[in-house]
This record gives structure tokens, sequence and C-alpha cells, in this order.
């Protein structure tokens, strides 16, 4: 079944943008989602509907829904992708970027979920669209917060799809492997190693786009990540099985902790315990 109309969450830039562009240019009614508006972007697309809603705060989803629903301009997909990566757990734990994080990529996408909910059943087919990550399975020591909420949200979406697979409610999860984006290098704390692998396996935005369009089409879990990768991804899955603490940063993360953590009185590594 074509698409007709879709919503589309954070198309500022990235995955979001190219989706934007490539669902415009295929003359799909669009509805664009940002937290701020973008002129540039307005101009560019003036036949998408913009509007301007934050996210991370359930009165503003919820008044956006069920305004759809009454002008009978509900989409057919939610394509649920805006999100966020920062580095907080690097020289210490920084919670509040931890948080904004959740906020975003977490319940950016769960406030959708209530109206939905609320309306009638009978509608056309309300279908959630979340776009994911291959974090859910190869964690990063460094963003905890974009690990945790890619995970929370997988398991949300697994979940839902189950227990409504006989309603009109269908929950699809999307998990992509590294793209083009700068979602990797926006904060100068990221290893450099990350930066290095991202420009080696990273699909093309144009490509991304296409897939995700096509996963939706049909309403099944999907993995996205480039043929060239696949190498890596084994690799790393063979040496992690078979090497204790492979690709996890053991020791690296360790030794950083003994930096910037004071050490607990009694331990093996305490200066006064091992006579120092």
């Amino acid at each position: 079944m074509k698409t007709e109309r879709v919503l589309i969450t954070g198309t500022t830039s990235g995955v979001g943008r190219a989706l934007l562009d490539l669902y415009a240019k295929s003359g799909v009614k669009v509805i664009s989602v940002n937290r701020r508006r973008v002129p540039e972007l307005e101009a560019l697309y003036p036949e998408v509907r913009f509007e301007c809603v934050d996210v991370r705060a359930v009165e503003e989803v919820e008044r956006l829904v069920l305004g759809l629903a009454r002008s009978a301009e509900l989409p057919d997909v939610f394509i649920l992708n805006a999100g966020i990566n920062r580095a907080d757990n690097d020289e210490s734990f920084d919670l509040p970027n931890y948080q904004s994080v959740i906020e975003t990529n977490l319940y950016g996408v769960l406030n959708f979920v209530p109206p939905l909910m609320q309306l009638d059943r009978g509608r056309a087919a309300r279908h959630l669209v979340a776009i994911s990550s291959m974090a859910n399975y190869v964690g990063n020591p460094y963003a905890l917060g974009y690990t945790t909420s890619k995970q929370a949200l997988t398991t949300c979406f697994k979940v839902w799809s189950r227990m409504y697979a006989e309603t009109d409610l269908i929950f699809q999860r999307v998990m992509l492997g590294p793209v083009d984006t700068a979602i990797y290098t926006m904060h100068d704390r990221f290893p450099a190693w990350m930066v290095w692998v991202k420009n080696l396996c990273s699909a093309p935005l144009d490509a991304t786009a296409r897939a995700v369009a096509r996963f939706a089409l049909t309403r099944k879990e999907r993995l996205f990540y480039p043929w060239r990768a696949l190498p890596l991804y084994l690799g790393m899955w063979v040496c992690r099985s078979l090497v204790p603490g492979f690709f996890r940063g053991k020791k690296t993360l360790a030794g950083r902790a003994r930096r910037v953590a004071p050490l607990a009185p009694g331990s093996a590594n305490d200066p006064v315990r091992r006579g120092r």
C-alpha cells in the first residue's frame, strides 16, 4: 500500500531531513515536526506542512495528534525519528546530558502513543515507526543516554507490537547501523576510533532514507546497515564471543574510573592497604 500522508519528527538534519526530501519529491503529503522553526527549510519545501512542536512535551504532542484527527489529516505513518547523541560518561557521569538524551530519544517517541490510543477504533491504521539503533546490541560506553534510550524504545515497541497485533495499532522498529550524520562526532569527547568506524561503515543518508521508507511499507521490524560493514560486525561479534572483555573498554573504563573517582577504603587499589 502506497503511503499518502506521513509525519516525520526531527527533519532539520540527518535521516529526518533525507526522509523529508524523499517523501516531498515523491508527492507524498508530509507533516514535518520540529522543536523550532527553520525558515530556510520551509522556503525549500512550500508544499510541506511544518509544525513547531516540542516532542518532549506531552501536551504539545497530544494537541498535535488530536488536532490532525479532528481535521481528518491523520497520517498513514508516523516516522518518529527525532533524536540526539551526547557524550555523558567520559571523565564523569554527566546526568543533565543523560537526562536530555532520554527525554528526546525515548519520551519524544512515547509521547505519541497515548493520544493515538485515545482515537476511536475503526479509523485507518495508526502506524508508528520508531527509528532505533544497533546500539541495542553494541552499546556505547561513552554515551549511556543514547544506548539506554534506544534499548528502552526497542523494548516498548516490541511489547506493544505483540499486544496490539490484532488491532489497527502498528508498532514497528527500524534499527539503523552507522549512518553518515554528525551524531557520532557532534561532541569532541567521542574517541577517535569511533569516528574511524563511523567513516568506514556508515551508510549514505539518501540510501538510509530509501530503506526506511521501504521498510515502513512492510510494517515489520527491520535492521539496516551497509554491506561493507558486515565483515567488521561479524569480526566484532566473533572476537566479543571468544575474547573476554573485548570491545567493552573494560581496562580503559576501569583506568578512567580510578582517575576520576575516589578509591574505596579497603579496596585492592587502596594506597593505605597496599602500604603506599
